[in-house]
């Protein structure tokens, strides 16, 4: 029997995914995406080969959410895969807001995948949290050049990278180029040790360029199974 692509078995494991999570009694998922994103983490650790931003990288960065001032109220996402994290921020940002989320606060998730970011849809839509939660088809560069040029994306509090690693140096850059960040808005990268991202971590452990400057550092985490540990946490602190 020939073995799977990784994108024929991702694929294969958001069908699974999917039939997980509908067959059991939406009320148990209804306004809840702490839940939601607790089961995708249960399933993820009962089938393996699914590459979600687990709980103990969660608790990193909501650690850092929670401590930032004024309070976050745009989060960008690169990479959105079955939607984990996704909800996950959703549900910080409730945590951080109330229940009655303001208008004002959003969260954009960009996905090439169509299989992916229906998926997402559909989740968090069961989740409750559909109205400040958006999933772009599409890009993440191109995606956010549109969403600054439609003025829905002036500044952004967070940035969360976590697709193609050689993309994520470019990525931050175009935050750059877009006059996105403010002094202490956060750049949170997953899988910079395996994977890797060697030219993102030299760009933010230098500091960063003439105009935006960062300082940052590597968080690792402990989880139940094997794989990528570290997270990278770059805050903004000096713009020119």
């Amino acid at each position: 029997m020939a073995t799977k692509s990784l994108t024929e078995l991702f694929a294969q494991r958001a069908v699974e995914l999917r039939e997980f999570v509908f067959s059991q009694p939406a009320s148990n998922f209804t306004n809840n995406p702490w839940a939601l994103a607790n089961a995708i983490e249960d399933f993820a650790n009962q089938v393996g080969h699914m590459m979600i931003f687990r709980q103990p990288k969660v608790d990193v960065a909501r650690e850092q959410l929670l401590a930032q001032q004024p309070a976050p109220r745009t989060i960008v996402e690169f990479g959105t895969f079955v939607g984990k994290s996704a909800l996950a921020w959703g549900a910080i940002l409730r945590d951080i807001h109330g229940d009655n989320v303001p208008e004002d606060v959003n969260i954009y998730t960009f996905d090439p995948d169509p299989q992916m970011v229906e998926l997402t849809r559909d989740f968090v839509k069961l989740a409750g949290v559909e109205d400040f939660v958006h999933v772009l088809e599409g890009p993440g560069s191109d995606s956010l050049r549109a969403l600054h040029a439609e003025g829905k994306v002036t500044t952004i509090d967070m940035a969360f990278f976590d697709h193609w690693e050689k993309f994520y140096l470019s990525d931050l850059k175009l935050l750059e180029e877009l006059k996105l960040w403010r002094v202490g808005s956060l750049a949170i990268a997953d899988n910079t040790d395996f994977p890797g991202a060697p030219d993102y971590l030299e760009y933010v452990r230098a500091g960063g360029s003439d105009t935006v400057k960062y300082e940052t550092k590597s968080f690792e985490t402990v989880g139940r199974r094997a794989g990528p540990s570290i997270v990278e946490v770059s805050t903004v602190v000096a713009l020119e």
